[in-house]
């Protein structure tokens, strides 16, 4: 019997803590504690049989409602950008920079030329930012940033705040039927802070960075997480702030939602081939269920 059930009669009751989801490919019971990640199950018909007992699973009100009521629109993957998106970070990373290229021969970025590659990885806005710097120069630079944005977080002076009603919707669209991905132009390392530093790892299925992916906007970070979520393309939305991240929808044959709140402007999203826009992130459910309508991206 697997540690948290307990069996002092014929049926089995569950002491833990479970989250539900439903893998085509993943078959068995798994319990999580509240506040720690969500591990794929697949949802055993109700009463289940587990080594010849008959299961009894009560759950809370709130999960109940995630595991019976419909989702208000069909796609089964939603692919969320990170700074700019979830996360209002370009005042942080702004910091970083001044602070990464400090006593160098290269003059600042400014607010808007961070503004313009916010989503690619690292040592690509560097090449943006000094474009006369050397291979080896734009790796010094790259990895002062890092130190500065690190250091930032331990001090606990960081300028990075989740956006309005963002915690919210994510709690609302989670649902035993749904996926959620983060495809972001952070190294891994960086994202899993920024999720662990906001509460934010409990809502995600599949992390996608550069690490292991080609960066934005190539599809690759799309098509991945459809892999591991045993997903389509033709059944995701990717959501995100940056022309970026359109064109990585549109490449990888998914819808794109832009929100005109982050980095690019609302034309830009526009004429990379946005779906819809949000002005904000609250107005996202709305626009899914509109977006089920369509019948391919």
């Amino acid at each position: 019997m697997p540690r948290g059930w307990k069996s002092p009669t014929p049926k089995v009751e569950c002491s833990g803590w479970m989250h539900l989801c439903h893998p085509p490919s993943t078959k068995r019971w798994t319990l999580d504690p509240p506040h720690g990640g969500v591990t794929p199950i697949w949802v055993a018909p109700r009463p289940a049989v587990f080594h010849g007992v008959e299961l009894s699973v009560s759950l809370s009100s709130s999960h109940r409602t995630a595991v019976d009521a419909r989702p208000q629109h069909r796609f089964k993957l939603l692919a969320f950008d990170m700074d700019g998106t979830l996360i209002d970070s370009l005042a942080a990373i702004v910091d970083a920079s001044v602070e990464a290229f400090a006593g160098t021969p290269f003059p600042t970025p400014s607010a808007d030329q961070v503004r313009q590659v916010v989503g690619l990885p690292l040592e690509l806005c560097v090449e943006h930012w000094a474009p006369q710097a050397s291979r080896t120069e734009v790796l010094e630079l790259a990895e002062a940033y890092r130190r500065a944005f690190r250091g930032q977080r331990e001090r606990g002076d960081i300028s990075e705040r989740p956006y309005t009603g963002v915690e919210a919707t994510l709690a609302a669209l989670t649902h035993d039927e749904i996926f959620m991905a983060v495809v972001t132009g952070k190294d891994r390392r960086g994202l899993d802070s920024a999720l662990a530093h906001h509460g934010f790892s409990r809502f995600f299925h599949s992390l996608q960075t550069p690490d292991n992916n080609p960066s934005k906007p190539a599809p690759d970070m799309v098509w991945t997480a459809n892999r591991e979520t045993a997903t389509e393309a033709r059944d995701t939305v990717v959501i995100g702030d940056t022309s970026f991240d359109i064109e990585m929808a549109r490449n990888a044959g998914a819808f794109a939602v832009g929100v005109t709140y982050g980095n690019h402007d609302p034309s830009v999203l526009s004429r990379a081939g946005a779906h819809a826009l949000i002005d904000s992130f609250s107005d996202l459910p709305g626009v899914l269920a509109q977006l089920s309508e369509a019948e391919a991206p």
